[in-house]
This record gives structure tokens, sequence and C-alpha cells, in this order.
């Protein structure tokens, strides 16, 4: 019975001259597929996301996050670090839980803050607040409210 097989080998051997369009080529070492769009060009086939496997633990600097490239011409889909992609959202790299920011591009931070008055919100002198031991909530105090005289 007749067969196709597809030239094969290293990712880092993949062909970068002499290629022909719609030939393909499959990495041995990355399970990927590229196929030729001219004598030196090529493009990686995307895989489907619901065949591909779940990571236990993710390094920042290291792993890499697929995006699909709405306004790019030619190959869309592109990668970015998990860190850079923070950076991109205003999430400092270190960062491990989750931050807001009061306004669009201010400094992130954690709306308790680390002692009730270094926070994200912080209360005048006529309120207080006080956190629940496991983190979930804050409970507002407010003193006497005058609404001055008529």
């Amino acid at each position: 019975m007749p067969r196709i097989q597809l030239k094969r080998g290293l990712k880092a051997n993949l062909p970068s001259a002499s290629m022909l369009a719609g030939e393909a080529h499959f990495t041995t070492d990355r399970g990927t597929l590229h196929v030729a769009t001219g004598a030196t060009t090529r493009l990686p086939v995307v895989p489907p996301i619901d065949d591909l496997t779940t990571i236990a633990a993710v390094d920042g600097a290291a792993d890499f996050l697929i995006l699909h490239d709405a306004s790019a011409s030619g190959q869309k889909e592109g990668k970015i670090t998990v860190n850079a992609f923070k950076t991109a959202l205003n999430i400092p790299a270190s960062d491990l839980d989750e931050k807001a920011a009061i306004v669009s591009g201010g400094t992130s931070g954690y709306i308790w803050g680390t002692n009730g008055t270094d926070g994200v919100i912080r209360m005048n002198t006529s309120m207080a607040w006080t956190k629940d031991a496991g983190n979930a909530f804050v409970t507002l105090a407010v003193g006497d409210v005058d609404c001055g005289t008529f």
C-alpha cells in the first residue's frame, strides 16, 4: 500500500533554504509540524489546544503562553513568557496572587496591603477596618457621622 513519509529530524536542524512550497517537516524532539511556504520560509502548524497536556507548575521566566494576535498578518500565533504577559497586565512578575489598581495603568497592590494602612484602599482616622484571620473579608467600623446643622 502506498504511503507518505514526512521529512523528520531535530528542531535545531530544520531547513532554512532549498525548501519546496508545501513541503512538510516533522520535529522528532518537539513533536511539531512545519510546512514550507517558499524556498526559505516555513510556518509552524499550531496544535489543537484541547489535545495538549496540563502543565503542573509554571516557571514565569521560561514558560511561554501562546497567543493569537488578531492584528497581525501572516502567522498570527505568537509566544510570550508568563512574566512578560503579567507585565503587560501591570502585574509584577514576582506576584503569585491577584492584585488591584485604583485606575488603569496605576500601580497594582493588595486592597488591605500588609497591615491595613498601606494597601490600595486606606482608611481615614474616622474609620477603621479589621481583617478576618482567614483573609476572606474585612469589616469596616465607622465612627459618628456628623451631617452638620441647618
